[in-house]
This record gives C-alpha cells, structure tokens and sequence, in this order.
C-alpha cells in the first residue's frame, strides 16, 4: 500500500494548554484507521488541523508526494469530512445543496453524486430541515463522495443515531469504501463499533500517542490474566506491559500487552491456584490502556 498521509513531530497549543506534542502519524491507502482517546485529548484539534482550519505550533504535514501547510488550498479538494454535528443551510433542498458544493469541486462527479441520492433514497426536492438525523448523515455522505475524495475523515458521525442505520453504515459503507481504495480516518467515541472495520488503531492519551498499531496485532497481543494463590498474591509478577491491574484478597486481575509465552511461563512460576488468560474486546482494550 501507497502512504497517503504523514505527520511528522506534529503540536498543538492552546495558550498554556498543551493538546498534544510530537505527534507522528502515518495513513495508507484504503485502510481504515481508529482514532480513540478521552474527551478532551485532542482528537477534533488534530482533525481540524489536517482539514486545514487551524494551524499546528509545529510539525510537517505531508500529503501524497510533497508538503502541505494551512494555507495550502489544493490537497483540501481530496479530502472529505463528516462531522458529528454537521451544518447545513436549512432552507435549501437536497439537490440545491449538492450544486452549491459541485462549485467547490474540480473533482466532482455530478453522475455519482445521483447514483448516491438513488441508493441513499435522498429526495432532491426535500428540504434539508425537513430530514432526520439519520437521512442527514446520508447526505453528508452523498456530498463528501461525490467530490471523490482520497482521505475520508469521520469525526463521531455515528453520534446519536438508530442501532440499524449505525449499522448499515459501519458495515457495508465503510468497508466498501477502503476496499474501493479510500482512506478513512474515524474519530469516535463508541469504541465497540470500529471492532469489525478498524484496521489501524491510534491512541492519543494525555497529549501523545500511546498505540500506533494493526488492530489484529493489538488484538493478538493483549490478554487479561486472572490468578488466584493460597495466600496473599505476589507484590509484583516481574512481567513488563502490565496495564491495569487489581487485587481482592488472594486473587489477582491484570491485563498486559504485549502478551508472550515467556510472561505466561514467569507468572506460573509463582504457582497460582488458578490461572485464567482470555483475549478482550477492543472496548475493553481501550480502557485499559487509558486507566493508568
């Protein structure tokens, strides 16, 4: 796969605020990334940044084959963006909409844009203000694609809307658009819904990146441990990477990443009584690397 995207020693500051510092990213063609982190730890500052709304303190932004900075106009153009609240003229009616943006666009295909309004069963004739949440997310999509961006950036779209028109997004959309050769880059805070089409997975916690990693590897290498002893546990396995962990009388909870053979082996060493290893979902995962 191309790079599409770098981010090379990237920061950001809000008067004594600091958002995040060096930051270094890279994004590939037609993979989907997870872009996970509490409220607040700068996910929506790194967006704008990328979108061209605001300006790093520092870093260097590459886009494709050579540098872009805020004022940088042309790389906006394949770039497109879904927001959690998005703004629409609310007077105007769909089709009115989709010509305003073709005017923004040099790549905008006027054809695809009507093969979207046919399979999202958008009406042109509606006004905008008439539409649910759910018929407006679809409209954000019909704009976005048809201006046939490379990178699709999604902060919290999916916020508030029904269970099945989540789904139908996440599932068939998403996907068929990596597949297609987008990249998309998805910001949000229900963690359990980029579990089946999430790629890569950054965590941006406490101003860095905490993970910068395949979701399978993740996946593949974090486990929870549960032991019990005859007396008390252990004050310390020995064991690097241990995320979380609790005690409750002579049992013991941790979870690690990266797990191995060989911390499996130096924790049976101690003799539990019991030991139990089992993988976790990427909720669970999440939490445990932002808890300590």
């Amino acid at each position: 796969m191309s790079e599409l995207l770098k981010i090379t020693g990237l920061s950001k500051s809000f008067g004594r605020h600091i958002v995040f510092s060096d930051l270094n990213i890279r994004l590939s063609t037609g993979k989907v990334y997870g872009l996970l982190g509490l409220n607040g730890e700068g996910k929506t500052t790194l967006i704008r940044i990328l979108l061209g709304v605001i300006p790093p303190d520092r870093g260097q932004i590459h886009y494709k084959d050579g540098p872009v900075s805020f004022r940088s106009a042309a790389y906006k153009e394949e770039v497109g963006y879904i927001p959690e609240d998005p703004f629409f003229f609310g007077g105007m009616r769909v089709g009115e909409l989709l010509d305003f943006n073709a005017g923004f666009y040099r790549r905008w295909d006027g054809r695809r844009a009507e093969e979207l309004l046919k399979r999202f069963s958008l009406d042109k004739k509606a006004r905008i203000k008439t539409l649910s949440r759910g018929t407006k997310l679809k409209l954000e999509m019909a704009v976005a694609l048809a201006a046939r961006p490379s990178l699709l950036v999604l902060d919290d779209p999916t916020s508030g809307l029904d269970v099945p028109t989540r789904h139908d997004f996440l599932q068939d959309i998403i996907r068929e658009l990596a597949d297609s050769g987008i990249t998309i880059l998805f910001s949000t805070h229900l963690v359990h819904e980029l579990e089946r089409i999430v790629d890569h997975l950054f965590i941006l916690h406490r101003g860095r990146l905490i993970l910068d990693e395949e979701h399978e590897a993740v996946k593949n290498s974090t486990r929870r441990v549960r032991l019990a002893f005859q007396g008390a546990p252990p004050q310390s396995l020995g064991i690097g990477g241990i995320l979380v962990e609790s005690r409750d009388g002579q049992r013991m909870e941790v979870v690690v990443y990266p797990w191995s053979d060989d911390k499996k082996k130096k924790i049976e060493g101690f003799c539990p009584t019991l030991m139990d290893i089992e993988p976790l979902t990427l909720e669970e995962i999440f939490r445990s690397f932002v808890a300590g």
